[in-house]
């Protein structure tokens, strides 16, 4: 969605002899009372507005127990220190990541790259699998100083939990690819396992070309070599070992 400033479009407006006609006769239906067929037209007026709105894209992420999962810059977990001291000389990549929380890597894979996410349970997985997908296209460290402006309702379905990763990331490029949205943070609000869907709202800034920084197109979402993984618990050796409880892999096409 485009910040608060931006103007929706105009709702179609009647032919104004029309409303009038429509008005008179309303007019006589109440009796000749004109303020009760102002009062309709007043509250159809407002009736409208209220679908535009809610056809609009959602504001803001909701207030339940669902978690927002963020990425987290260096100013937020390196103790202040402005973004560029984030990456220290003696880690790589993916060190770096592990240091913030972020809890996505990517693998090299032929003439494609792998985003592994992981979580403690699926949502939270396919949630990192998405800030993976995004910080691959644009560095998202140079949007965590930038204030939350957008914010959009994301559904998806499948029969499985493939296809469900596959529509709810395909979903994502698409809304980028259109709408420019850069994502920084998805509340996965409902992850239905019977019926195979998927609601989130993503928030984030607007990828401004020529100005915001550009990392990897992703073209589109495989099904290559995709692996989702659940575990009910982790003994204390994998804990140590860095095994997760819920972690999926999948293949994007660049």
């Amino acid at each position: 969605m485009a910040s608060d400033d931006v103007t929706h479009d105009v709702l179609p407006q009647r032919p104004p002899r029309e409303r009038k006609r429509r008005v008179r006769d309303e007019v006589e239906e109440n009796g000749g009372d004109a303020r009760s067929a102002s009062g309709l037209e007043r509250e159809r007026g407002s009736e409208e507005a209220n679908r535009a709105r809610d056809a609009d894209d959602i504001r803001g992420f909701e207030n339940s127990d669902a978690r927002v999962i963020r990425y987290a810059g260096a100013d937020a977990l390196d103790g202040g220190m402005p973004s560029s001291a984030g990456a220290r000389e003696d880690e790589d990549e993916d060190e770096t990541r592990a240091r913030r929380g972020v809890k996505y890597a990517y693998k090299d894979h032929t003439a494609d790259i792998q985003i592994h996410a992981w979580g403690d349970d699926l949502a939270e997985a396919y949630a990192w699998s998405a800030l993976g997908m995004f910080d691959y296209m644009t560095p998202l460290e140079d949007c965590t100083s930038v204030p939350t402006t957008r914010y959009k309702e994301i559904r998806a379905s499948g029969h499985d939990l493939d296809t469900l990763l596959f529509a709810f990331l395909d979903e994502l490029l698409f809304t980028f690819h259109t709408e420019m949205l850069i994502c920084t943070a998805v509340q996965v609000c409902e992850f239905d396992r019977d019926e195979w869907t998927i609601r989130a709202i993503v928030g984030g800034t607007t990828f401004v070309d020529g100005e915001t920084r550009q990392g990897t197109e992703i073209k589109a979402i495989t099904y290559s070599a995709m692996k989702i993984v659940e575990r009910e618990s982790l003994s204390d050796t994998e804990i140590a070992s860095g095994t997760h409880r819920a972690e999926l892999f999948v293949i994007v096409d660049i």
